[in-house]
């Protein structure tokens, strides 16, 4: 159970997210849950904030013209229970957990009372300056600027997308809007982040570059890595759980529902009924202790809160 207490930036800043959560309940679409933030974000100025406090955790900074944010982490919290819930059954099991396109840093932050050591990753760089402010102090955890891909060191150019930081993608065969912005990236391969011989919990959420990411930690799985990564409802194809199921030693499971195995692409399409939701899945080879201690975790929930 989440234990949330809210602050706010100013008097001005209370307001505003009183008229918000009224406004999003009038709301019949995504679209509109942005332009009513976005509105009111005009109105009130852009320094608005309210500050997130959960279950120990440092605080987590929301803009409240930001649409994703206060959409999901304020008016429809708990925000991704089941990924919590993996963290809290790995507390102890490991020593580090690594947050890949780590957004502006909401599971970084959460991660910190959790585990000894913190890494997270940010591409684009209007995102990272957020990340930064909400965790570049905390003596735990180590950020990188970089994007997550099948090899370290090499130059991409990533799309900030136009109105949702949450889509921001390294640039492929998509079109880019007119008002998205493109800058370049060094990359970065989670074997290089993470040491040997260390069994990390890595949350992948890297916008379509999942698979050469997955590439680039072959190593880590080896050593015992857990994975918790999105297989999204508009891909029929559920292309990178496909990917990881190609291998026989891989193991998937769904944790939207509890803790349930997953033995083929066809189990997992049936899970995916909404196109418009990210759906969290674990990986991990089926010898690691990591996943045991976190299906054991799911099994006793008393272990694990």
């Amino acid at each position: 159970m989440s234990d949330q207490r809210l602050t706010f930036s100013g008097p001005a800043a209370r307001l505003q997210y009183v008229l918000l959560m009224g406004l999003f309940r009038l709301a019949v679409t995504r679209g509109l849950y942005g332009r009513f933030a976005r509105g009111l974000g005009r109105v009130f100025g852009p320094d608005g904030a309210v500050f997130l406090h959960e279950n120990g955790a440092p605080p987590y900074r929301i803009a409240l013209n930001d649409g994703y944010w206060t959409r999901f982490a304020l008016y429809r919290a708990p925000y991704e229970p089941e990924v919590a819930r993996v963290l809290r059954a790995a507390r102890g099991a490991t020593p580090l957990f690594c947050d890949m396109g780590a957004n502006k840093g909401y599971w970084t932050t959460r991660a910190v009372p959790l585990f000894d050591r913190v890494i997270a990753v940010e591409a684009s760089a209007r995102t990272f300056a957020e990340l930064y402010r909400n965790a570049g102090e905390l003596c735990n955890v180590t950020l990188h600027r970089a994007a997550i891909h099948a090899r370290s060191g090499e130059e991409m150019r990533f799309v900030n997308t136009h109105l949702s930081h949450a889509s921001a993608r390294l640039q492929s065969d998509q079109p880019v809007g007119g008002q998205d912005r493109v800058e370049t990236v060094e990359t970065l391969a989670i074997d290089d982040l993470v040491p040997e011989g260390v069994a990390a919990l890595i949350k992948l959420d890297v916008e379509g570059a999942e698979i050469a990411a997955i590439e680039g930690a072959a190593r880590a799985l080896t050593d015992g890595a857990v994975l918790i990564f999105e297989d999204h409802g508009n891909d029929p194809a559920c292309s990178v759980s496909a990917h990881l199921l190609s291998d026989p030693d891989m193991r998937l499971c769904s944790i939207e529902h509890g803790f349930e195995p997953m033995r083929d692409v066809g189990m997992i399409r049936a899970l995916k009924t909404d196109a418009y939701k990210g759906y969290n899945f674990l990986a991990a080879r089926a010898d690691s202790p990591l996943l045991a201690r976190i299906a054991q975790g799911f099994a006793n929930p008393a272990q694990s809160r």
